[in-house]
């Protein structure tokens, strides 16, 4: 094994990480980068006038690609490039742009979302991608990927979530290199006759053409959705219904065309053309032939970031797999992860890519830990052996990361990969064939009601695993700290589980020492404190005392059922909510929380440290009640009105007294 690859890409990981959270300035980062350089060129010719490289040529090595790392994290913010559109623009004006739609998002309620390339800040040369909202009730009609736009609209920070442990979009869009949204309900726009033009716009193209041939040939919106995701990258029109029994049933990796899907198709092309190695020169044609059909496949999924990761990736295994040898493969792993950080850095902190990578890292790892265990001789035993053996240990890589970022488990996924797997080869290739057929219009009615029915048993079979909720484990808590710990412990267990040696067993032992910690150290932490939950048209004022949470709302409905509460009690790993009505004061290690509610009835003395909160639009003369006592802060929460909270907000500032709208600033905390 090449183990001078996998540490150099580990280092040039380390460095990326370390450039995005320090957010230095590009000059900064290259003066850093300027010693590394000569250290190394010093230490590169002093290595020449030696038999063999000593430590001091390795860690000069290391250095730099750390440094490195650092640097090419440092290039992609957009801070660091004078001609992205956010150095190009202030918060208050709305200039004029001119975009080119990259790819259509999945809508919510109320607006059409695309991600916009922007080409032009008012009339002068820009780049960086924009979130851009179309309103539903709009005239307009939706936009294809390739249009080009003028827009005029404010460009606003994307919206943090309003409470703890909420899913956060703003950072899921900003980890794809979006920064700024443009709402076309208070702006304008045109469409502009000139049009994209490239590979990308050309896929975009073929896959509407891919979708109107589908949908002659009548199949269902579901069965059409799911096509549409499984072989064309498209997932926007799948239901949430569909989408969450995927996700219970541990299945929702299929939902999504990625290293799964590639992988897939690169066995079954491997078997495929087999037979050419036979030829003169058979290994490098065959491989030429394995890539070319996966990119061919990235092309039809338009070219997405996680298509492109996982065929780039593929690609690389592709040559390893000709090797055959599983230090190949994993060299070739890290080779590929090793190029996709220099050209796109910023793929690490992608949910996707951290993903994909560990359960293929782990695949290659502890699939042979398993077969070493057992070996059955039975072809049956054997297919289900290697099935479950793979599907264990692509679990052993992904579990902690799946666990902080989705909080639950599905305890029955290898019956989800046992039913589904075996087929989901068949379903790729035969709809690769169908669409070919369906685009020619020579598909065949009984071909397209074969596919369909296949489709429609994939969603029976996965509502039905889903069924069984009993199986699903839900607001799982777990934290980074606890990420890092198991990483180690799988780590550690892994180095002991391939050559056993009482030296080995010492990390392990450490690292259980670790996982104590991190445990122990959470229960101390638990915090007591109070909190006004932002919620619209209600109030919830939650008493968070160590494992459970006191609860004051004027809800119609259990508060267990909020969404907003199920995920604050998964990620502060709370046991039970204890409801209760609303009261006009609360205390807090010393400060008092005053509520001024829709009866307007306040104390008439206050004593020190008060906050007063106002909640279901009281009318009270605020300037008036500000002239008995000054709280320290003035809080609005969200069952007010926005006329009010604005005359609120104007009053308070003129009184010199902070001003906290939960609509805007969050769910407000006091410790």
């Amino acid at each position: 094994m090449n183990t001078a690859i996998i540490r150099l890409t580990i280092l040039l990981l380390l460095g990326t990480c370390s450039g995005f959270y320090l957010e230095l300035s590009l000059k900064m980062a290259f003066l850093a980068l300027l010693p590394g350089i000569l250290l190394f060129l010093l230490t590169f010719f002093r290595a020449r006038k030696l038999l063999f490289p000593d430590l001091f040529f390795g860690s000069s090595v290391a250095l730099l690609f750390f440094l490195f790392g650092i640097f090419s994290a440092s290039l992609h913010l957009p801070k660091n490039q004078p001609q992205h559109y956010i150095n190009k623009i202030s918060s208050e004006e709305m200039p004029l742009l001119k975009l080119s739609i990259l790819e259509t998002l999945k809508p919510d309620l109320y607006s059409d979302k695309y991600i916009a390339e922007v080409n032009a800040v008012n009339g002068k040369s820009a780049h960086g991608k924009l979130l851009l909202l179309l309103p539903k009730d709009s005239l307009k009609m939706p936009f294809l990927e390739g249009e080009h736009l003028l827009i005029s609209s404010t460009l606003a920070p994307i919206p943090a979530p309003l409470n703890l442990h909420q899913f956060d979009y703003a950072a899921f869009m900003n980890r794809k290199g979006v920064w700024r949204q443009a709402n076309l309900r208070h702006g304008i726009s045109k469409t502009l006759d000139k049009k994209e033009s490239g590979i990308k716009i050309a896929a975009a193209n073929l896959r509407r053409k891919i979708t109107l041939a589908l949908k002659k040939n009548n199949f269902g919106q579901e069965e059409l959705s799911l096509v549409q995701a499984l072989l064309l990258g498209q997932k926007q029109d799948i239901s949430a219904q569909t989408y969450n029994n995927f996700a219970a049933a541990g299945a929702i990796h299929i939902l999504a065309v990625s290293g799964l899907h590639v992988g897939i198709i690169l066995l079954m092309l491997h078997w495929l053309f087999k037979p050419i190695t036979s030829l003169k020169n058979g290994k490098f044609l065959k491989t030429f032939l394995l890539i070319l059909c996966l990119w061919g496949f990235a092309v039809l999924a338009g070219l997405s970031p996680s298509v492109v990761r996982a065929v780039t990736m593929f690609s690389f295994i592709a040559v390893g797999m000709e090797i055959k040898r599983r230090t190949g493969t994993l060299n070739s792993i890290f080779l590929s992860l090793f190029l996709l950080l220099l050209i796109k850095p910023g793929w690490i902190f992608e949910v996707g890519f951290q993903l994909s990578y560990l359960a293929v890292l782990s695949i290659v790892l502890f699939q042979p830990l398993f077969h070493r265990l057992y070996a059955p001789t039975n072809r049956v035993v054997k297919y289900l052996w290697d099935l479950l053996s793979v599907t264990l240990a692509a679990q052993i890589g992904v579990l902690p990361l799946s666990l902080y970022y989705f909080h639950q488990f599905p305890g029955l996924f290898f019956l989800t990969n046992l039913l589904i797997l075996p087929f989901l080869g068949l379903i790729l290739i035969l709809g690769v064939l169908v669409i070919f057929l369906a685009v020619v219009d020579v598909l065949p009615s009984f071909i397209a009601e074969t596919y369909g029915i296949i489709i429609e048993t994939l969603i029976k079979t996965v509502d039905w695993i889903a069924g069984h909720e009993q199986f699903l484990f839900k607001d799982i808590a777990f934290s980074l700290p606890e990420v890092w710990s198991w990483y180690f412990f799988l780590f550690a267990a892994f180095l002991l589980w391939k050559s056993f040696s009482y030296k080995k067993f010492i990390p392990v032992l450490f690292s259980v020492i670790i996982l104590q910690s991190v445990y122990i150290s959470s229960e101390v932490k638990r915090e007591n404190r109070l909190i006004v939950f932002h919620k619209s048209r209600n109030s919830l004022i939650g008493q968070q005392q160590s494992d459970w949470l006191q609860l004051h709302h004027n809800l119609l409905t259990p508060a267990k059922d909020l969404k907003l509460l199920q995920n604050f009690m998964g990620g502060e790993d709370l046991q039970q909510i204890r409801e209760a009505p609303l009261q006009n004061i609360y205390l807090q290690k010393g400060h008092f929380l005053v509520v001024a509610d829709s009866s307007a009835i306040l104390p008439k003395q206050t004593p020190l440290n008060t906050h007063l909160l106002l909640s279901g639009a009281p009318r009270i003369n605020l300037e008036r009640v500000l002239m008995n006592f000054k709280p320290e802060v003035i809080i609005a929460d969200g069952s007010n009105y926005p006329a009010l909270i604005k005359r609120w907000e104007k009053t308070a500032r003129a009184n010199h007294i902070p001003f906290f709208y939960t609509g805007k600033d969050g769910a407000y905390i006091l410790e």
